[in-house]
């Protein structure tokens, strides 16, 4: 910038746009698994799971490892590396190919002995790439509860927790059908505060929340009129060997753990690339995103209003960096397309345009999925500006009807990266003055 304060929102965007391109950059998770992969003894087969699978797959091979394993990614992310059975699976929804790798991999930990030692290599995704049912619970029961648990607005970790129960892999299950062998895992973290239980829904973790706290959860969002989740959960609360492993079980004496990188990684990078870049400009605190999308953006134009009531200069540029995963609540089977990163881009929008005068005059907001892919479409979030003009009902009405994609599409605020190979939950970026 030269020493000169430029409160043109295009400068605004394009720094926004490329602080979040240094994140992603940051997150690549090669180079991550590769370093972590040179401290260990030689495994003995590996399983690589989850959005960034293959690439965490390729780190493992570049540091030396040649044991043989099974990749499971999705389609986006999927390619053939050697020696590896490499798979292709859904998401979000699970699919018949995904039950596939499932019971390929129920098959290969149940064959390794004491003196075996499994690299599991696990990113965000892995819930939905690997559906093993419990047992009774067929496929189609699994997909219909992972679409109502979608639609719940709980967030990743209360999903999961239901997750758990239905599943003969998660939970720390994996960990118990691999018994004696000896487990190495190293994980990409897409969930707040990286609670290893949460990652992947924990295949090789004890599962540390109370069965009350489960049955009340769905009770409350009434999973439960799906008669096969009543049926289970009574099943579970008369035997409680069908829960899942619990803190202290000595299969889990055999598992060392490492998360390998998280969305406070990502937000470093894209702090520190405002910093540098544009020295000027302010950075502020801003809350570490969570709950519904439109109401996480009405809380950081709240704060953002209040900031520039309460601080005197004009000319200031100011930034956020923030971090973590909101939920966008479907109540409707006519919702339109989107994700929660498009749905909170349009709603920091709205929330802006009626704020007036009590919003600043100039400002720029990203808001991105650092997988590349927000919701069920091909944008990995959206990127708005105070200089663009749009209809403010038809965009309250977008949002309404969760239909984020087609109206940010039409103002060409689509973020679009293709996959990136990596999953580390979502980042918003703010910039404004005036």
């Amino acid at each position: 910038m030269n020493g000169r304060l430029d409160h043109d929102v295009t400068n605004f965007s394009g720094w926004i746009r490329v602080a979040f391109d240094a994140a992603l950059l940051a997150g690549q998770p090669l180079r991550i698994t590769q370093s972590a992969c040179q401290s260990i003894a030689a495994p003995t087969a590996v399983v690589a799971l989850g959005k960034a699978a293959g690439a965490m797959a390729e780190g493992a091979r570049a540091a030396g490892v040649t044991a043989p394993g099974i990749i499971i990614t999705t389609d986006e992310n999927h390619r053939q590396i050697e020696g590896f059975d490499c798979v292709a699976a859904s998401h979000p929804v699970p699919d018949l190919r995904g039950l596939r790798a499932a019971e390929k991999v129920t098959d290969l930990v149940m064959r390794l002995k004491a003196d075996d030692h499994l690299l599991l290599l696990i990113s965000g995704g892995g819930s939905a790439l690997l559906p093993a049912p419990a047992a009774g619970i067929s496929l189609e029961q699994k997909i219909a509860l992972n679409d109502a648990l979608l639609a719940s607005g709980l967030d990743i970790h209360d999903m999961n927790v239901i997750r758990r129960l239905f599943s003969a892999l998660k939970g720390g299950r994996l960990a118990r059908l691999a018994a004696p062998a000896k487990i190495t895992q190293f994980l990409l973290s897409d969930v707040p505060g990286d609670r290893l239980e949460s990652i992947a829904s924990g295949v090789a973790v004890a599962d540390p929340v109370p069965f009350d706290y489960a049955k009340d959860l769905v009770k409350k969002h009434r999973l439960d009129q799906l008669d096969f989740v009543a049926a289970h959960m009574a099943a579970l609360e008369k035997n409680d060997e069908l829960r899942p492993v619990r803190p202290g079980d000595p299969c889990l004496d055999l598992v060392h753990s490492s998360v390998l990188a998280s969305n406070a990684q990502c937000r470093d990078a894209a702090a520190g690339w405002l910093a540098k870049e544009v020295p000027e400009l302010a950075q502020i605190d801003a809350p570490e995103l969570a709950g519904e999308a439109q109401q996480m953006a009405r809380q950081l134009v709240t704060q953002i209003c209040q900031h520039k009531a309460s601080q005197g200069s004009a000319n200031q540029i100011f930034g956020i960096v923030s971090g973590g995963e909101t939920v966008v609540s479907i109540d409707s089977m006519t919702a339109g397309r989107g994700g929660r990163s498009q749905e909170l881009a349009l709603a920091f929008a709205c929330h802006m345009r009626q704020a007036g005068r009590s919003a600043p005059a100039n400002w720029a907001v990203l808001a991105g999925g650092t997988d590349g892919r927000d919701g069920p479409t091909d944008a990995a979030g959206g990127i708005f500006t105070s200089r663009q003009n749009f209809d403010l009902g038809a965009a309250t009405n977008a949002l309404q009807r969760h239909d984020s994609y087609h109206f940010l599409s039409a103002q060409n605020s689509l973020v679009k990266t293709g996959a990136t190979g990596t999953n580390l939950a979502d980042l918003v970026l703010i910039v404004w003055s005036g």
